[in-house]
């Protein structure tokens, strides 16, 4: 996979993940042991193809870097050590009496991405560009002739990997690497010691497992703090500025239960009004002359009240409507209760 399919696929990761945490930005350094696969080595000197297995060996590397909040940038330094196993000739002879070893010294510059999982745990994904200087030499011990690298030859490698945080500034992680050494100088030499016609130039594939430590300088940032909502207190409930007063059939004197209502009405007034209207009203039974004026005295008699309980008298206004606005529609000659009343209305 190329670096920038890497970077690109690693940001976009990046910003899909949701799972909160604090913010970090610090330098820090890293140290990580493990093992090294590599893959067979071709190589066609004195115009004789063969290959060379090599058997697995180990590998180490320490980084420095910065760590800006998931987005990583590192400069790390890689040791790779496998010892040669066996040749297979062009007639697919396989000589085991090979001795020697190749050893990989990397400088990379990688760029890795941490995606969390968990507030601990992180997935890592990334790529790194470089140079890695070859030495590798392995003879054929019957025959004395041998294979030797000696070549500084510009690397690249993939990565991907996981990360546990220990403590704030502390993590342990297990990383996999493909290391690719492009285009390294294979010289072979005759036992004697001449070189053979032919040098050969080659790719050198490695597959690397870590396990290591990484520690930040400084711990991550304290998350803000969170605000409190505020406590809106209820509201107080809005007062009525709407009353009823209900009369006895043929009466405008005011019952215990009206004077109590004409009561509360006063109070509200004091409480804030500016204006009092008071309308009478009657039931059907009767004419419309006599409802009228019936209407009228039960608004003066709510009126009355309102001023014996401190409200003046020149901002009550009264008014009667006989039988012309019932709250509860019937036909003539109906002793209807709720349809004898006064309203009265605070403004």
């Amino acid at each position: 996979m190329g670096m920038k399919r890497i970077v690109m696929a690693g940001a976009g990761l990046a910003m899909l993940t949701g799972v909160a945490h604090a913010e970090h930005y610090s330098w820090y350094i890293s140290g990580g042991a493990g093992g090294n696969w590599m893959q067979d080595v071709d190589t066609n000197i004195n115009s004789a193809s063969q290959t060379t297995e090599l058997s697995p060996g180990w590998a180490g590397a320490l980084a420095g870097g910065y760590n800006f909040d998931g987005a990583r940038i590192e400069l790390e330094l890689g040791y790779r050590d496998n010892d040669a196993d066996s040749l297979e000739q062009p007639s697919g002879t396989f000589l085991d009496n090979l001795e020697g070893d190749v050893t990989q010294f990397s400088q990379m510059v990688n760029v890795l991405f941490d995606l969390p999982v968990t507030d601990k745990l992180a997935v890592t994904i990334g790529g790194g560009l470089g140079g890695v200087d070859v030495d590798g030499d392995y003879t054929l011990t019957t025959v004395g002739t041998s294979v030797r690298m000696d070549d500084y030859a510009f690397a690249y490698q993939a990565i991907a990997g996981a990360s546990y945080d220990v403590t704030e500034q502390l993590e342990l992680f297990a990383e996999y690497r493909y290391f690719v050494a492009n285009d390294v100088e294979a010289v072979g030499y005759a036992a004697g010691g001449a070189a053979l016609p032919g040098p050969d130039e080659t790719d050198l594939k490695s597959h690397t497992g870590l396990i290591g430590v990484r520690y930040y300088l400084t711990p991550p940032a304290a998350p803000a703090p969170v605000a409190e909502p505020a406590v809106v207190p209820p509201a107080e409930p809005a007062l009525a500025k709407t009353f009823i007063v209900f009369f006895d059939f043929n009466k405008s004197n005011l019952t215990a239960e009206a004077q109590t209502v004409v009561a509360e009405a006063a109070e509200v007034f004091k409480a804030g009004g500016n204006i009092v209207l008071v309308v009478g009203h009657t039931d059907t039974v009767g004419s419309a002359g006599y409802n009228q004026k019936l209407s009228e005295r039960r608004a003066a008699n709510v009126k009355a009240e309102m001023v014996r309980l401190g409200v003046p008298a020149d901002v009550i206004t009264t008014e009667g409507r006989g039988f012309a606005e019932p709250l509860v529609p019937t036909g003539p000659g109906v002793k209807e209760p709720q349809n004898r009343r006064a309203v009265i209305d605070i403004k």
